[in-house]
Formats: structure tokens, C-alpha cells, sequence
């Protein structure tokens, strides 16, 4: 009953809000392609961002993250980029080549949504991300959780957040400004009043 009502929530805030508008991009290395950024307003202010991720085998997925959240959310990013170069310096001065470990950094939790036929919501993910060498000598920073649909547990996904560089974090803090994003969904709100 707990997981219906959490479900009908998030739907419900959904289908008030306004609809989610892109408002911008970042770029990823390692995965080679921009991303989308997409955020929708509810009564004039920020609701919901919802970044772009990779998945396994879904068309395509995101991460949720509420507005009131954005701040904690770009803060952890942040020290995670920090800790990332920190220990990528670490693992090449002293010729590491075989590494994984958890970053110690809280994020917020997040809704996990990817689209096969329709949308799937996997609801409260915790972000535990991690230091990983590859045989290939590629240094990452990722979260790869496989996540199961909170309606249906037959349901899961492989999602894939992940950073190599430190313009990887950059180009998405870059593009995560609530202020920024606020303008450009307002903006594109005024612009449509304009046309009732």
C-alpha cells in the first residue's frame, strides 16, 4: 500500500506540474554523447530536475531529482569530482592498476525512471558511488545499480552513472544552476501565455 501511494504521488506531481521542457546538455566521455537535462515547474518554481543517464537495454533514463534537493545533490557532485581527481592522482603516481572502491558521499535519493513501452519508476535510489580501474587502465567514477520498477517487480533496469574526467562533472554542474534553469522554463512559460 505504501509503494501505491508513494507511485500515485509522484505521478500525480507529475501530471500538476508543468510539463518537463528541455533546458540544456552536458556531455559525457565516457560514454561518447550529450545527455539531456530536462526540469519542469510547479506554480512557477522548479519542481523536478531530471538528468539524462545510460541504461542497458531501455530506450531511454533518468534521474530524478527534486528541486529542494538540487543544492545537496550539486554539492556531493562536487566533492565527488574533488575525491575522483584526488584518487585518479593517487592510483597513477603509484601505479595502481586494479582498484574499486565506495566513495564516501551522501547524495540525496533520487527516482530512477527509464522508458521501455512506458515508464518505469524505481523510487528512493540511494547513489553509492564507486572508484573503479578498468583492464583498459580507464579510471571511473560510477553508479551501476540494477533497479526494479516499484509497480512491478519483474521489472528492472541497469543504469549507468558514470564519470572519467573532470569535464564529465563539470559540463553537468555546469548545466545543474537552479536559477539557470528557472529562467529558461519561465521563459519558455511566458512565451506560450502568449498564445492562449
Amino acid at each position: 500500500m505504501k509503494q501505491f501511494i508513494s507511485i500515485f504521488t509522484f505521478l500525480i506531481s507529475v501530471s500538476v506540474s508543468s510539463a518537463q521542457e528541455v533546458v540544456g546538455s552536458y556531455k559525457n566521455a565516457y560514454f561518447g554523447k550529450n545527455f539531456n537535462i530536462e526540469a519542469s515547474l510547479d506554480d512557477n518554481r522548479l519542481d523536478r530536475v531530471y538528468i539524462e543517464i545510460a541504461t542497458k537495454s531501455s530506450q531511454s533514463g533518468c534521474i530524478s531529482i527534486k528541486a529542494n534537493d538540487l543544492l545537496s545533490f550539486n554539492a556531493s557532485l562536487q566533492v565527488l569530482r574533488d575525491k575522483f581527481l584526488e584518487w585518479k592522482k593517487i592510483a597513477t603516481d603509484n601505479n595502481v592498476t586494479d582498484m574499486t572502491k565506495v566513495f564516501d558521499i551522501t547524495f540525496p535519493r533520487v527516482t530512477v525512471a527509464w522508458y521501455t513501452s512506458k515508464w518505469w519508476f524505481s523510487f528512493k535510489q540511494k547513489i553509492t558511488m564507486e572508484f573503479t580501474i578498468l583492464d583498459s587502465g580507464e579510471m571511473l567514477a560510477l553508479w551501476t545499480p540494477e533497479v526494479t520498477a516499484s509497480s512491478n517487480k519483474y521489472i528492472d533496469e541497469r543504469v549507468y552513472f558514470t564519470f572519467s574526467c573532470e569535464e564529465d562533472f563539470n559540463n553537468l554542474l555546469n548545466e545543474l544552476d537552479e536559477q539557470k534553469i528557472c529562467d529558461k522554463l519561465l521563459k519558455t512559460k511566458k512565451a506560450e501565455d502568449l498564445f492562449k
